[in-house]
């Protein structure tokens, strides 16, 4: 596997990871934002002032590739930038009441989608080949087709869906 395919891969995983800290439950009150990581003070201090920066509502990437570059500099792994981050933006998510639980979860989800993007993408030009994270809605019946596909041909999930678009792509 080539070191854009492992990225892709991995940055797959890290996303469903952050989407899934959401939890499917919803309570009465909203969305269940899951028990918060352990404090790292100054790390969370970049995210939370990216997060509620005014730049957040017009150009996400500005203040979260900014952050983002910072923590990355200092050495925090790129999991738990994603990991605070979401679990610092799922609560201000969370009391928009505005919002029904479901619309509140797929908020958590885009973000957690746009930072994952951030965070596993190469920041500075020349860092190398750019990996997009697709995301792409299944019915059921068709993912555990895709499980089985997988499964049968001894690859994870995510390896046997790019190889079939990239096979889908040289017939074309």
């Amino acid at each position: 596997m080539g070191s854009r395919t492992a990225r892709l891969v991995l940055a797959l995983l890290v996303l469903a990871l952050a989407a899934g800290s959401v939890g499917p439950a919803a309570s009465a009150a909203g969305i269940d934002c899951g028990k918060p990581p352990a404090p790292r003070p100054e790390a969370d201090a970049v995210l939370t002032q990216a997060i509620l920066s005014p730049q957040l509502d017009t150009n996400a990437s500005t203040a979260l590739a900014s952050a983002v570059r910072r923590l990355r500099s200092q050495g925090v792994p790129r999991p738990e930038i994603v990991d605070r981050a979401v679990a610092t933006y799922c609560p201000l998510v969370a009391r928009d009441e505005s919002l029904t639980p479901d619309r509140q979860r797929e908020a958590v989800r885009r973000f957690a989608a746009t930072l994952t993007s951030l965070v596993y993408d190469p920041i500075e030009p020349g860092q190398g080949a750019t990996a997009f994270l697709l995301s792409l809605p299944v019915r059921p019946a068709l993912s555990l087709q895709i499980d089985a596909a997988a499964a049968k041909a001894g690859k994870t999930r995510e390896a046997w869906i790019l190889e079939a678009i990239q096979d889908r792509l040289a017939g074309d």
